[in-house]
């Protein structure tokens, strides 16, 4: 038997000797293409890259194809075959002819598969090309599809359980990365090593989170310069009541309408002592500089969210525009569409009608009402129950003060301030300027900027900036001196004075006059430095909380919750003319469960804008109706998300306790969400009525809320809201904590003075 094999290799040895080099790759079964990688894409949403799959549902199977250099020469194989297995089953087949081998392909679709079963699977590529085969493996878990709500159930229960957000968020992480994984150890290391790793790999992520270090190390300075505390004082001669305090912070967050970080941070750390000094809630503080953010940012022409929405409007454009070059019903550019938008926005313009409204009329309902009252009737400027508590469970105490004999003037906040905002403005401007074509408007340059960079880079301009603006004040008697030319070449005289005594060690030192007699720098390189890093100190549980929460929308992505939504929108059967209130709805859902408005419109337009044009026949109302529904319902899903971004960013920035600021907010959101479906989307899709008549009604029912449903901090009768009364007469009456606060609010309003709240009294449990 040895001898015939021998024999046999000595003849094709003998036969390749004559023959052309493509016979002698055959014999010799060259691998003239490898599969490098198996990738999966649900068919129903065309998601792709999916970690996990759903049972009973069509996925994509596609391979990334690697090529030797055989495969150029002459008497190469040209006919390239495959096969996709699942789980060693033969699914799909096919094959194709290489005659143009100067364009080989780099991918292959190779099929479509299902599975049926939860648990582990095995989807395999093979390719032949002549003699040679290559594979490749692609394991992955399926379950069912409800199975993927689990680590949003999970989060939402234990924050709302434990009041722990890391745990909540570090729990849900957790779960669905043992679902990704198939098992706990595997979904333990995964947690570490590719989602919370990723999320802080990630290069957008970075810079947010240097854009809010520097930001807090800015309010840092800021602070220890004494002008936190001397635009208090000075807006106390203006700002006296609780509504001129909150009318302030409304205002502030409108005038920093270019960015939603900028204006949470800059909004609610400067507004925070003036609220608290007019007693004020932190969580009403947390919510005006929240919900003003991102709908005023989401909607104004010149903003950081203007070219990021408007380029995945024209991605999808362009793939309408390919489908119908002729017979397009609707505007041909990506930034007239997002202006047509504007109208439809419904949730972002009722919100903005509902905030001056509750500011005004001094009127709050559900927890909100609960948040005032406790602040406003126990006379606390504090901030209230909700305030932030440091890690020992105490009140956060600020160990960034500034020195008693610091003069607090207010022009050493609002020049770094002015600076920032001027900085970032100017760096849109010139970040735009970079990408956009020649001759582009000043909107089109403004839609082309990193809104990243521009914030990195100019909230580290404005901190250095703010740092010179108080090297050049001295202070003496209270008593600002500027460029003190006279106390620098003093100060120059009395450092060469000790430099003096120094190398004379041995000899008597020179007597110095005392220091308290000459006028002090402001704030030195030292303290600045040591001010500038306590600024940092202080948000770094807010980073935290942002880490796990970025961690957490990949997550959701990964055990496939986009994919439910999506199928739901994507359903044949359904009146197109639904489309806008659908999308807003499913657009809430997702950004609720992922806490990202703007990785939800990334998810979003994909999966809905060409259907939608092609469902309704080119409708132009559709089309914008349900452009402007994603782009509001992911940010009313962040309003109520407990690990949006900018939900952490605005508790942060006003030392609010996350839950609580989510607890207060949530209430309002899902008011105004509600009203933004019944008179706007449903309306507008139907076209009951025009569009100006469902902004009317809108601003009539946020009206209608705050006069009717909605009550006074202190009151004649210690009525609370209606919703409240409700829950108190026909689940709770003998609820003592409510009971005893109505009783107490009948007190501040007959006294006119803030109640003492007794030792036996049950403390509120945010």
């Amino acid at each position: 038997m040895i001898s015939s094999k021998i024999f046999r290799a000595a003849v094709v040895l003998a036969s390749a000797a004559v023959s052309p080099l493509g016979t002698l790759a055959q014999a010799n079964d060259i691998t003239y293409v490898t599969v490098s990688e198996v990738s999966l894409a649900d068919d129903s949403t065309k998601v792709a890259d999916m970690a996990a799959l759903h049972n009973n549902r069509e996925f994509i199977v596609s391979a990334s194809l690697v090529w030797n250099d055989a495969v150029y020469e002459d008497g190469a194989p040209v006919d390239l075959k495959w096969e996709m297995l699942v789980d060693g089953v033969s699914s799909a087949q096919g094959g194709m002819a290489l005659t143009d081998l100067r364009q080989l392909p780099t991918s292959l679709d190779a099929g479509k598969g299902v599975v049926t079963q939860t648990g582990a699977h095995t989807i395999t590529v093979a390719v032949t090309l002549g003699g040679g085969m290559s594979s490749s493996d692609e394991n992955i878990e399926s379950f069912s599809p409800g199975a993927s709500f689990a680590p949003l159930v999970v989060v939402i229960f234990f924050a709302a359980t434990t009041h722990m957000v890391e745990l909540a968020l570090g729990l849900g992480i957790f779960t669905g990365a043992c679902m990704v994984a198939g098992s706990l150890t595997k979904g333990f290391r995964m947690m570490l090593d590719v989602y919370i790793l990723d999320a802080l790999a990630d290069k957008d992520h970075g810079y947010v989170f240097l854009f809010i270090l520097f930001m807090a190390g800015l309010v840092g300075l800021i602070e220890k310069s004494g002008g936190l505390k001397g635009i208090t004082l000075a807006l106390q001669r203006y700002v006296k009541t609780a509504k001129t305090a909150q009318g302030a912070a409304f205002f502030a967050g409108v005038v920093i309408f270019f960015d939603d970080y900028a204006n949470t941070l800059v909004a609610g750390a400067s507004m925070r002592p003036l609220t608290d000094a007019c007693v004020v809630s932190r969580e009403k503080l947390a919510f005006i500089v929240d919900a003003t953010a991102a709908p005023i940012a989401s909607i104004v022409p010149i903003s950081s969210w203007v070219g990021f929405e408007i380029s995945l409007i024209q991605t999808e454009l362009n793939r309408i525009l390919e489908q119908y070059p002729d017979t397009l019903s609707i505007k041909t550019t990506g930034f007239a569409i997002f202006l047509e938008t504007i109208r439809y926005r419904y949730y972002c313009i009722f919100m903005l009608f509902f905030i001056p409204m509750v500011v005004i009329s001094g009127r709050d309902f559900g927890p909100m009402l609960l948040a005032e009252r406790l602040t406003r009737v126990y006379g606390r400027t504090d901030g209230g129950p909700g305030a932030a508590l440091a890690v020992d469970g105490g009140e956060l105490v600020s160990h960034n003060a500034p020195k008693p004999e610091t003069p607090c003037r207010w022009w050493n906040m609002a020049f770094p301030i002015l600076m920032l905002v001027f900085y970032i403005f100017y760096l849109l401007w010139w970040t735009g300027k970079q990408s956009a074509a020649p001759g582009a408007s000043f909107l089109e340059i403004i839609e082309q900027s990193n809104s990243y960079q521009g914030l990195l880079w100019g909230t580290m301009a404005a901190s250095l900036t703010g740092l010179a603006f108080y090297f050049i004040q001295d202070h003496k008697d209270d008593r600002i001196i500027w460029l003190n030319c006279k106390g620098y070449l003093s100060r120059a005289k009395r450092m060469f004075s000790r430099m003096k005594a120094f190398c004379r060690r041995g000899q008597q030192e020179e007597e110095e006059d005392d220091e308290g007699d000459h006028a002090q720098i402001l704030m030195d390189y030292r303290t600045a430095m040591a001010a500038f890093l306590i600024g940092m100190e202080k948000i770094f549980g807010a980073m935290v909380v942002l880490t796990l929460a970025w961690a957490t929308g990949a997550i959701m992505q990964a055990v496939g919750l986009n994919r439910f939504f999506g199928d739901v929108l994507t359903n044949e059967a359904l009146d197109y003319r639904m489309l806008p209130t659908l999308t807003f709805i499913v657009s809430v859902l997702i950004a609720f469960a992922t806490g990202t408005s703007w990785g939800t419109m990334t998810i979003m337009f994909p999966l809905v804008l060409v259907p939608a044009y092609e469902a309704s026949n080119g409708d132009a109302n559709i089309f914008y109706g349900v452009t402007a529904a994603i782009l509001a319902g992911a940010v009313a899903g962040d309003h109520c998300s407990p690990i949006s971004d900018t939900t952490i960013l605005s508790s942060m920035a006003s030392e609010c306790q996350l839950m609580c600021h989510v607890k207060t907010q949530g209430p309002y959101a899902l008011m105004v969400a509600l009203w933004s479906i019944l008179v706007g989307t449903i309306p507008s899709g139907y076209e009951s009525f025009s569009n100006g008549i469902s902004l009317l009604l809108g601003f009539v029912f946020m009206a209608f809320h705050v006069v009717f449903t909605s009550e006074f901090a202190i009151n004649k009768t210690g009525r609370f809201d209606i919703f409240t009364e409700i829950y108190l007469r026909c689940f709770d009456r003998k609820n003592e904590f409510l009971l005893q606060l109505k009783a107490d609010v009948v007190k501040a309003y007959e006294t006119g003075e803030p109640v003492e709240m007794s030792e036996e009294q049950t403390p509120f449990e945010p």
